[in-house]
């Protein structure tokens, strides 16, 4: 799972960047592109209770990969088509927007103002579908093709973002989305708002305002503080979390609002060789969640057998599971839960 994290210079995107990779959450990389990455491992407790019990090899958290990327926007206010390419491989989109005041961190614009700095983000994400769905719709009529059900639904789509709303889920049917999937709209991915209150926070009402009403979700962040605080060891992490009054880091907030947002869950796989956690869509049908651990298993899949997590430790293992009849075989269409422990039986 990819999440492209974008802002305004001075922002903190970086910085949120930087709080969410931390000490041993994962590993970093530069893309080449002028794109930090960082592989996000995800806290799963089931994982390590699963390898108390196998003792395996390895263990294997699930990771959602993390890309703070340099936006760069067109004269009209888009954004630049090497923008474009990074962020239309993500599966989410986060807006970092600063809330915060600093005389040291002038803003671009001179002054700090959070609901003008989310409008010129959501502005460019619009205009650069327009764009796409404005480029698409006109090859279609001099096509001669305005009668084909592609033209029809872009023609709602220009309106609709003309209108300055974004194409989410419940807009786009899943016809449309298999449709329209090599267009990659970034208005059609969940799109996550931050903000940066840094140590001296802005008025972010009006924000919050703008968020609700656009159907979104708005995180907040103490940037700086925060991404030092991330650079500890956890156990030092816990004293400084609680002057900020936070309960828990920034990572684990952050990957559970990704998770509730892409309606995540994570299955597991567990044996003498490897316990590990993998995410998939909610509700996914066993046949593809197979897929996610190798694709023979998705061509040669005959069977899943599945068992709760909880159940399997109790039990003790596979055999005693099998034996309390805890474990049930399931076909190809079984929609994948949360926590299942899946074995696939598979033939090529």
């Amino acid at each position: 799972m990819e999440t492209g994290i974008i802002g305004l210079p001075m922002s903190g995107k970086t910085t949120f960047f930087n709080a969410l990779s931390g000490t041993g959450g994962g590993s970093m990389a530069n893309s080449g592109r002028g794109v930090n990455l960082a592989d996000v491992q995800v806290p799963d407790q089931r994982v390590e209770h699963l390898t108390d019990l196998f003792r395996p090899k390895k263990k294997a958290l699930a990771t959602v990969l993390f890309k703070d990327i340099q936006v760069d926007f067109t004269s009209q206010g888009g954004i630049a088509a090497a923008t474009l390419a990074e962020l239309r491989s993500c599966d989410a989109v986060t807006l970092i927007v600063r809330a915060f005041e600093d005389d040291a961190v002038v803003h671009p614009l001179h002054t700090v103002d959070p609901l003008r700095d989310f409008h010129r983000l959501l502005d460019a994400l619009l205009l650069s579908d327009f764009a796409v769905a404005e480029k698409r719709i006109e090859r279609l009529a001099r096509e001669g093709k305005r009668g084909d059900r592609e033209y029809q639904r872009l023609e709602k789509i220009l309106e609709r973002l003309e209108q300055g709303w974004l194409l989410g889920r419940e807009f786009l049917s899943q016809e449309d989305q298999r449709l329209f999937a090599g267009f990659a709209f970034l208005t059609a991915k969940p799109i996550i708002v931050v903000a940066n209150t840094g140590e001296s926070s802005t008025d972010t009402r009006a924000l919050e305002e703008a968020v609700i009403h656009k159907k979104l979700f708005l995180f907040h962040i103490q940037g700086r503080a925060e991404m030092e605080i991330a650079q500890l060891e956890p156990e030092e992490q816990v004293e400084f979390l609680e002057h900020l009054g936070i309960d828990e880091p920034v990572k684990n907030r952050f990957l559970r609002t990704i998770y509730t947002q892409l309606n995540l869950i994570s299955f597991l796989t567990a044996g003498e060789d490897e316990v590990r956690a993998w995410s998939v869509v909610r509700d996914t049908p066993a046949m593809h969640a197979a897929g996610k651990i190798h694709s023979d298993l998705e061509k040669g899949f005959i069977r899943a057998e599945v068992v709760e997590w909880d159940k399997l430790l109790h039990a003790g293992g596979f055999k005693e599971a099998k034996r309390s009849g805890l474990m049930r075989l399931e076909g190809k269409e079984y929609p994948v839960k949360d926590g299942d422990v899946l074995t696939i039986r598979f033939n090529l």
